[in-house]
């Protein structure tokens, strides 16, 4: 089987992106959307997941630490983390702004105990270390132990959000690592998941 994806993250309650992730997640035939997070309010994520008919998830990003624990368990798919298999073939991991401290540990137990590590797509709102992770300054903030993870593990995709200013595709050892910081750029990804792993990546023009 394969699986359509549409990634997108850091709308920062900016209403046209989230019009048009809406318009584009319903009409571009996608199994699934993912948003990893910096929505800015509550009401905003919820209005843009009720509204899109397909299958959706996100996680929260660090504009989103107010969001309150029943908010977080209740009917709105947005995640501080979230390990989720898709049709029994893929295994999803989202990381949000507020994760577990042995995160590391927990992801690569969890790509070990799925065991095929090319059906494995993580999403996190932070970026790892020097990948899509340069700010205006010249210096790299992104996380160490992400990195880590995907040289040790080689997940098939990894994407993030957060450093709006280094939106882009990039690879880091055989992991294809997606940077979809959508409030600058007004764009986000297409991604297809085949029978032998990542088939295909597309910017999608969301503005």
């Amino acid at each position: 089987m394969s699986l359509k994806i549409l990634v997108t993250s850091d709308f920062h309650a900016k209403e046209d992106l989230k019009e048009a992730a809406i318009e584009e997640a319903n009409s571009g035939g996608y199994d699934l959307y993912i948003n990893l997070g910096d929505y800015m309010d509550q009401e905003y994520a919820e209005d843009l997941f009720n509204r899109i008919d397909i299958p959706a998830i996100g996680c929260t990003g660090n504009r989103d630490m107010m969001f309150d624990a029943d908010f977080l368990d209740g009917e709105v798919p947005v995640y501080n983390f979230l390990e989720a298999n898709i049709d029994d073939e893929y295994l999803v991991i989202l990381i949000g702004g507020d994760f577990p401290e042995d995160v590391k540990e927990k992801v690569a137990e969890l790509i070990e105990d799925h065991g095929d590590p090319s059906k494995v797509i993580i999403g996190s709102h932070y970026p790892p270390k020097k990948v899509g992770d340069r700010i205006h300054s010249g210096r790299r903030i992104g996380f160490d132990q992400f990195r880590e993870l995907i040289i040790r593990n080689k997940p098939a995709l990894w994407m993030n959000g957060h450093v709006h200013e280094d939106f882009g595709e990039r690879s880091l050892m055989k992991t294809k690592v997606l940077n979809a910081a959508s409030e600058e750029t007004g764009k986000g990804y297409s991604v297809v998941m085949g029978e032998d792993g990542l088939e295909s990546v597309e910017e999608i023009e969301l503005l």
